[in-house]
């Protein structure tokens, strides 16, 4: 019975990192896709949320299981309840990218769209952003997969990083909106992308929090 419950658990952390992958893989094509204007990839990020929506549902399904045919020590319960917990903020990345993706697919499949109206401080820091996400994105399912409570408290202390660079993003692209009246809604889909951004790193920020929960019973 014992070698069973291990067996369950073992297919809960491969999941976990399987879906770790899918997320990470869908973030990391929204970015490259956005910062090279490239919209013929938004449909194949697009379609890839679907899949991640399936091995959520597979996860949650495998974790009820674990809850109600075996009678899970503290530890393990903890471990558990976090990945009940985590699925939903992964999946919420998950569409987050999908989000990004179908608003590449109206800037620059309309015809009208300005591949110079960011200008060189906003694509850098929409990069920086976009690189700072991915690497707390990573360690947060690192720090799930591997029980690492600092790699954990590193990604929360990140999200003070990304959250000042989507203000100085928002603050530019405000007086960019002011002022460039011609390209004024496309400055606001870059901002929403900006904000995007910011939830996803709210999101790892969550994943993080999760870990600690499963390895100490606090969220802090």
């Amino acid at each position: 019975m014992r070698e069973k419950y291990e067996e369950e658990l073992r297919k809960l952390n491969t999941a976990i990192i399987t879906m770790g992958k899918m997320i990470e893989v869908a973030i990391e094509s929204s970015i490259l896709a956005l910062m090279s204007h490239d919209s013929s990839s938004a449909d194949a990020i697009i379609k890839a949320d679907d899949a991640i929506d399936e091995k959520e549902k597979e996860i949650e399904q495998l974790c009820i299981k674990l809850l109600l045919q075996q009678q899970p020590v503290a530890t393990d319960l903890r471990f558990i309840t976090s990945a009940l917990k985590m699925v939903t903020d992964m999946e919420r990345i998950g569409d987050h990218a999908e989000d990004i993706a179908d608003l590449m697919k109206k800037m620059y499949t309309s015809g009208n769209s300005n591949k110079d109206v960011l200008g060189k401080f906003i694509n850098s820091k929409l990069n920086e952003m976009g690189n700072e996400i991915q690497e707390m994105l990573n360690d947060s399912i690192n720090a799930y997969t591997n029980r690492d409570i600092v790699l954990a408290k590193k990604v929360i202390s990140s999200d003070d990083i990304v959250d000042n660079l989507y203000h100085q993003i928002k603050k530019e692209l405000v007086v960019q909106i002011q002022s460039k009246t011609k390209s004024g809604e496309q400055i606001a889909d870059y901002l929403l992308i900006a904000k995007y951004f910011e939830r996803i790193g709210d999101h790892a920020t969550k994943i993080a929090e999760w870990v600690i929960f499963a390895m100490v019973g606090d969220l802090k």
